[in-house]
């Protein structure tokens, strides 16, 4: 069993659905971050081993082979290199970290270069559920009642009497602790220069969108998202977005042989099924699984970095796993940022890295996402 390592881990700033990442195409803005990740980590483009992709949406722009489109697009990476797409909706990118430490621990691979990329201007969430394409637009039930995402988070909210001002306070805290990271500068050391798009082709883009333009401030609204009286609202669903995240995991062997000195190492992870119903996935257990699997208690764990689909999810961690409540997206999150589907995952992963190795910041941390249809994974790091 070999162990993995992380030599670089970043992410594009996350752009306004319609925002200035909207005119690139997909391919091109990943390989423009896969770039980047392996120029700041110091890895040799020639040393990859292979490439994962993880792709919420992978129809229209963000199909055929988005992985090896990316990989040409790029400019610097060998076009003879394996590279697949991974697509299992929101966690896309954390299980492609999965697979990656898979052929790394294994010894198949020396170095994995994993990205994550979603253009939610061009294919927004859904696209691939289409009358018009081939077979049905969902899958047989299968006797059981399949709710979309958003109504199941309301309906698991209803079940447990979470009332729609604590999911409007949870939203608010988010996008509070977002706004300050910026102000700080926290952010920016996770951030990968990139260029904006056809109206900016020569501005490197540094910042959240979103953030930049004010768009994450404290809202209220008074019809619901599902319901014209429902729970949630525009201002605690996770906003779609553009962006793109990469990060570069390696063996021991392979860091000492490019002579770089690795930002944490992986010490566990684990990828959990669930009920599509529930309205609430399952990342919770899964970093539960993660840390017995490393022997690690909660109270060695520094920071978790939680995707944050629904505010429902923040108040199912707070519920299931108090313990852990005190070091949940210090930064904010994706109510705040917005939520690039396929990105989102690697920019959890980027973001833990930056603050575990951050002064003061060294100690486990636990990146965890859920995934619309109850499935949750989460990646636990130690710097």
């Amino acid at each position: 069993m070999h162990d993995a390592l992380i030599l670089g881990a970043g992410r594009s700033p996350f752009g306004a659905r319609h925002g200035r990442f909207a005119k690139r195409h997909p391919a091109d803005l990943l390989g423009e971050v896969l770039t980047a990740v392996l120029a700041r980590s110091g890895t040799d483009p020639a040393a990859v081993d292979e490439v994962l992709v993880g792709c919420a949406t992978p129809v229209g722009a963000q199909a055929s082979n988005l992985a090896a489109a990316s990989v040409r697009a790029s400019g610097h990476l060998r076009e003879a290199l394996p590279a697949s797409v991974v697509s299992t909706q929101d966690t896309s990118s954390l299980v492609a970290v999965l697979r990656a430490l898979d052929a790394v621990r294994s010894g198949r691979c020396g170095i994995v270069l994993v990205g994550g990329v979603e253009l939610m201007s061009t294919v927004p969430a859904g696209a691939d559920l289409s009358h018009r394409g081939f077979g049905l637009p969902l899958p047989p039930p299968q006797g059981q009642e399949l709710l979309p995402p958003g109504p199941a988070a309301e309906r698991w909210a209803r079940r447990r009497d979470v009332s729609r001002a604590r999911l409007e306070d949870l939203a608010q805290r988010s996008r509070r602790r977002a706004r300050d990271a910026q102000v700080a500068g926290r952010l920016s050391p996770e951030l990968l220069p990139v260029a904006g798009g056809a109206s900016q082709p020569s501005t490197d883009t540094v910042a959240d969108e979103r953030l930049c333009a004010g768009e994450a401030g404290d809202q209220s609204f008074t019809e619901g998202l599902y319901s014209r009286d429902g729970l949630l609202t525009a201002a605690t669903v996770a906003p779609m977005a553009d962006g793109a995240a990469a990060a570069v995991v390696a063996s021991p062997a392979a860091a000492r042989r490019l002579g770089i000195e690795p930002l944490a190492g992986v010490v566990a992870a684990a990828a959990v099924g669930g009920d599509p119903g529930a309205g609430c996935g399952s990342s919770p257990e899964a970093a539960r699984r993660a840390l017995a699997l490393a022997g690690v208690g909660s109270g060695e764990v520094v920071r978790v970095e939680l995707a944050e689909l629904f505010a429902t999810g923040l108040a199912h961690w707070e519920a299931d796993r108090p313990d852990l409540a005190e070091v949940l997206n210090p930064d904010g999150g994706s109510l705040a940022l917005g939520h690039p589907q396929g990105a989102t995952g690697l920019g959890l992963v980027a973001r833990l890295v930056r603050a575990l190795t951050a002064p003061g910041g060294a100690g486990h941390g636990l990146a965890a996402c859920d995934a619309s249809d109850g499935h949750g994974v989460a990646v636990l790091l130690q710097a």
